[in-house]
Order: C-alpha cells, then structure tokens, then sequence
C-alpha cells in the first residue's frame, strides 16, 4: 500500500492521509488538530504522544511520502504563533524520520497551491476544490487545506 500525508501545522491545521492499493480508488482520512464542541470550535493542539500514536499507525505498514507545508511569516502572525509552528514542523519532521520515512518534500504554501492549483486564501474555495477530492466526513474549511497538501504530496510524488 501507499500512503500519501499531507500536513497542514496552521493554528487550524490537520493531517490528511491517502491510502491506496494498487487498482483500488483512495481512501482519505483527515485528523483535525482541533475539536468540535456544539456550534463552537475550540483549539486543541494534540500532545505530544498522540501525534506520535497518530504518525505511527499511519506510517507502520506502507511506503509512505510525506508532505508538510512549512511555516512562512505573514503579516498578522504574532511571533508566538510562527514560533509554535517551527517548533511542531520540527516535532513531526524528527518523528516521522525516527519511524523510517525517508520521502519528504516542504514546500511554502506558493508551491503547493501551484501543484495543485488552488485558489489562493479564500477558504470557500478551497473546500469546493478540496470536495472534488474526497467526501470525507471531516472536511471542512479548516482541514480543506490539508487534503489539498495531500493531493500535492501524491503529485511530486508520482
């Protein structure tokens, strides 16, 4: 099997993964890094132990190729953010190297966005581009980007 992992590390960010079998269509799987609670969203960073739980039983039994969007300063970024950002991006680039991934590309949110051309910032269109991809059950504005980091990764990939 491969598996494609496209990792968004905004303050919304989520892990999209694409497993395929060769002949078979794909099957996608999004893991928000946030959680709903009735119509409110709360933030909620996963620990350290569940992201390595996650990243372990995604990457255990398949040849897999890794995507995460590395974090750029933008205006209206506190420091505190960016500086959470390059710490998680070196957190899950550390772990996923410690479990043997080998394949991985890091691309600023320019280069992705052209692989797969995207729509830029607007998050509407980048759910009605990320649904063409997949039906999954937790898509939504805030992990459309992940899917569609995903969808890059098997791009370069291929």
């Amino acid at each position: 099997m491969i598996t494609y992992i496209g990792i968004d590390l905004g303050q919304k960010g989520s892990v999209t993964i694409q497993s395929k079998l060769p002949g078979s269509k794909p099957v996608w799987t999004i893991y928000p890094f946030f959680q709903r609670h009735g119509e409110e969203t709360r933030q909620r960073t996963l620990t350290e132990q569940e992201l390595y739980e996650l990243l372990r039983s995604i990457v255990r039994s398949s040849e897999s190729f890794v995507t995460i969007e590395r974090p750029v300063i933008m205006p209206g970024n506190g420091k505190k953010a960016i500086c959470s950002l390059h710490e998680n991006f070196g957190l899950i680039k550390g772990l996923l190297i410690g479990l043997g991934v080998s394949s991985f590309w890091y691309p600023v949110p320019i280069q992705w966005k052209k692989v797969v051309n995207a729509p830029g910032k607007d998050k509407d269109q980048m759910l009605v581009k990320a649904s063409r991809l997949t039906k999954a059950p937790k898509l939504s504005p805030m992990t459309a980007d992940s899917v569609l980091i995903c969808e890059a990764c098997r791009l370069h990939f291929q």
